[in-house]
């Protein structure tokens, strides 16, 4: 790479981190506090009172189950400088930067890797996840990484990331069975072995800790309670034209019957760390409820595919197009009026080019080599990262796309900037 090619990469790099870090140059660490973050916080704290994965609120909470241990584990060390926290994820979003540039540059040039680069650094909803203590920062930099090194050929690598992946958040799951694919399609039998049973090893120890605890071989409850709570609800109000708000408290109203409310004199300061949601309360009392709550909502979607495939599409273009609409101005220090309603339509008109250059991209590197099988695996890891989160109607959030932007960027790099690289083409 030309001496210019890496000073205009080494000032993307920077920009990624300057975009993440401005927000230290506010006082404190409340701001940096959002709705999950308390519970992050408190499991990290049970980490340091030796409680194990539990809440800590002046005592031990009981064990937990819905969230996963990777994220608390991060912010463990930071407990006492939580500040730093946000300046290491915001690290972690320039390294990513870095990786996607890397990866790409040896595809298709070092202008295709900046390209990758400079749309993973300017991504509005990663730049603020970010500034908060939520998985969303950490979790990219582990699962960027872990698919990368499976199209490099790493097997150990990629399956042991994977599976840490999955404790940061369960969502990737999904990918799994995907970073055995290189492996398959280089016929390598036991490069796809060892990344299978590194990433299902580390995912099935803590299934086995949960069942140990709780008697719930699972690795969360949360997925199972999300399609209680917003995917069958609002599959059965598409289908009886009903409100949905309605079959929601008819849901919740069958959660709470199954498991009888049980006052322990402590557990309103526990209860508080997860909502006020009579469905999860209920879940909180009973983990094995979330097998209830996982048939119920398999049925109703096998009882209604075609309402759940009409709400699933409507998601995953929401996800895919739809750019992050700005709440407040600088955690609320912009108070005008006229000034905010400039800034969020500043922000949307930027997210929307910024997405239209990487779906173009997207499109055009498919077009040009749709025999590619590296191609279609980032695009697949992508998909089903966006598909995922698809399914959650009226729970969607626009920062569940940022897993999937750095495979994308990689794709829209490539498409914009065709190879330079001589390099024999990766065919199914």
């Amino acid at each position: 790479m030309k001496l210019s090619r890496r000073v205009q990469l080494a000032a993307v790099v920077v920009l990624a981190f300057i975009l993440r870090a401005i927000w230290l140059l506010r006082p404190g660490s409340d701001w940096a506090v959002g709705a999950d973050s308390h519970l992050y916080l408190a499991l990290a704290r049970g980490l340091k009172a030796g409680c194990g994965v539990a809440p800590y609120i002046e005592r031990c909470g009981p064990p937990e189950l819905m969230r996963t241990p990777g994220y608390p584990v991060f912010l463990f060390p930071f407990l006492a400088h939580l500040r730093l926290a946000i300046a290491i994820q915001a690290s972690l979003g320039a390294l990513v930067c870095l990786w996607a540039a890397s990866f790409t540059g040896r595809r298709a040039g070092p202008v295709a890797g900046i390209l990758a680069a400079a749309i993973v650094a300017v991504d509005v909803p990663t730049i603020l996840n970010s500034k908060e203590f939520i998985t969303e920062a950490l979790f990219q930099a582990v699962l960027t990484p872990a698919i990368f090194a499976a199209l490099e050929g790493s097997p150990f690598v990629a399956g042991a990331a994977l599976g840490i992946a999955a404790l940061i958040r369960p969502v990737a799951l999904v990918l799994v069975p995907l970073v055995a694919m290189p492996f398959i399609a280089k016929r390598s039998w036991r490069g796809a072995l060892a990344a299978l049973s590194a990433a299902i090893l580390i995912i099935a120890a803590w299934a086995v800790r949960n069942e140990r605890v709780a008697g719930v071989f699972t690795l969360t409850v949360e997925g199972p309670m999300n399609l209680y709570l917003y995917t069958a609800p609002a599959v059965i109000a598409r289908h009886d034209r009903v409100p949905l708000e309605s079959v929601q408290l008819s849901f919740a109203h069958d959660a709470a019957v199954l498991v009888p409310a049980r006052e322990i004199p402590g557990d309103a300061e526990f209860g508080q760390l997860y909502g006020s949601d009579p469905t999860i309360s209920a879940l909180e009392n009973d983990p094995a409820l979330s097998n209830f709550m996982l048939s119920r909502s398999v049925s109703v979607i096998l009882a209604h595919p075609i309402d759940f495939a009409i709400n699933t599409l409507a998601g995953f273009i929401r996800l895919a197009i739809e750019p992050y609409r700005l709440q407040t101005g600088w955690q609320g220090l912009i108070t005008n009026p006229r000034a905010l309603a400039s800034i969020q339509f500043a922000a949307t008109a930027f997210q929307g080019v910024v997405l239209a250059v990487m779906w173009i991209g997207v499109f055009c590197a498919v077009w040009r080599r749709p025999r590619d099988w590296e191609q279609w695996i980032l695009l697949g890891a992508a998909l089903m990262l966006i598909l995922t989160a698809s399914i959650y109607t009226d729970a969607i959030s626009m920062r569940f796309r940022s897993p999937a932007i750095p495979f994308l960027a990689v794709l829209a790099g490539i498409g914009w900037f065709p190879s330079s690289v001589k390099r024999p083409q990766a065919k199914l």
